[in-house]
């Protein structure tokens, strides 16, 4: 145990390496050309709007939901009657990301927890984040028009001021979920922007470090492995418990539970470290089960701000936003509940 444990504490330091990279992307504004340059590529009004808030909802700059309604929000014509459907896209599209990017902890907690690779995870997920993606483009495509959009061009740019800055996280992205180590691909990332913005400051790259969320993992790392470690004595203990998982009963009162937790938190942090939890417990083979019911608790919850922001934002009628909501977590919840339990 020790030792799986010490390997799997390395994560701390990819997270780290992840922190300083993405501080010194804010603070130098480094991805600021790529909203420009994807307008003066594409044609389609709607495809500029679909790209752009999902991009803006994955960039590491604080305050994501805000920005994304902030862009969409220039693009809408003075004259549009159906400003609402903005901020559920603002919504849908800056929250898909939790699902898949390798700089959210929602996605680096899991695979530190539970000692799996970035692809192992994304086959996991995969079923709940191409609902999610057909959701999304699909809202955007039907309900979203054309006229809706006003569309500038802007000025003119050189490429090679987008891909300095962006083009790096990718390559360093896409080198650790297919084969080079992710201390290595990630420290690199760190070094090169560390070039690139000459931040050479010890002081600097500590404070873009978010040491609570360190500690949090670190904690959560301990906790599954020891719940790893005393699976049978757990397990024991839960059969005399109303979460007894061997009755229908016990699984509908587990799944209430862990979905009213999410709702209730409201937190991307609180839903996975959750999941985890809940997982190291119960097996890995519901670890898509336990992460979409506590990601769906999460999108409807009251104490999620981004929620509240967009609907102040964009002036979405109540109604409106909580069905569109309500029938994302409902999909992934069904698209999950089925591949998991028909399985077993």
């Amino acid at each position: 145990m020790i030792e799986r444990l010490i390997s799997e504490q390395v994560y701390l330091l990819y997270i780290m390496f992840i922190m300083m990279s993405v501080g010194m992307i804010k603070e130098h504004d480094l991805f600021s050309e790529v909203y420009l340059y994807l307008q003066k590529s594409f044609k389609s009004k709607r495809l500029v709007v679909g790209i752009i808030s999902a991009i803006i909802g994955v960039l590491p700059i604080p305050g994501r939901v805000t920005a994304s309604a902030g862009i969409l929000d220039t693009m809408i014509d003075d004259n549009c009657k159906s400003k609402s459907k903005f901020g559920i896209v603002d919504y849908l599209a800056t929250h898909h990301y939790y699902l898949w990017s390798p700089l959210e902890k929602t996605v680096l907690i899991p695979m530190g927890a539970l000692g799996i690779t970035y692809s192992a995870l994304m086959i996991q997920l995969s079923p709940i984040l191409i609902t999610s993606l057909i959701l999304i483009v699909g809202y955007i495509f039907f309900f979203v028009k054309e006229s809706d959009i006003k569309f500038d061009p802007g000025s003119e740019m050189k490429i090679s001021r987008v891909t300095r800055g962006i083009l790096p996280l990718f390559i360093a992205i896409g080198g650790a979920a297919y084969g080079i180590n992710p201390l290595w691909a990630y420290g690199g990332l760190t070094f090169y922007y560390m070039l690139l913005t000459m931040t050479w400051d010890v002081a600097k790259l500590n404070s873009y470090i978010n040491w609570n969320l360190l500690v949090t993992v670190f904690v959560i790392i301990i906790i599954a492995a020891a719940a790893r470690e005393n699976t049978a004595e757990i397990e024991s203990y839960l059969e005399k418990t109303p979460f007894n998982t061997s009755s229908f009963y016990g699984w509908i009162s587990l799944s209430l539970v862990a979905f009213i937790s999410s709702f209730c938190l409201g937190s991307s942090g609180r839903f996975v470290a959750l999941a985890v939890i809940l997982c190291s417990i119960y097996g890995n083979q519901y670890f898509l089960w336990f992460f979409t019911l506590e990601f769906a608790g999460y999108l409807v919850s009251p104490m999620h701000k981004c929620a509240a922001i967009g609907m102040m934002y964009f002036k979405i009628p109540f109604i409106e936003y909580a069905s569109v909501l309500t029938i994302w977590a409902l999909s992934l919840i069904v698209i999950s509940g089925l591949l998991t339990f028909t399985q077993l």
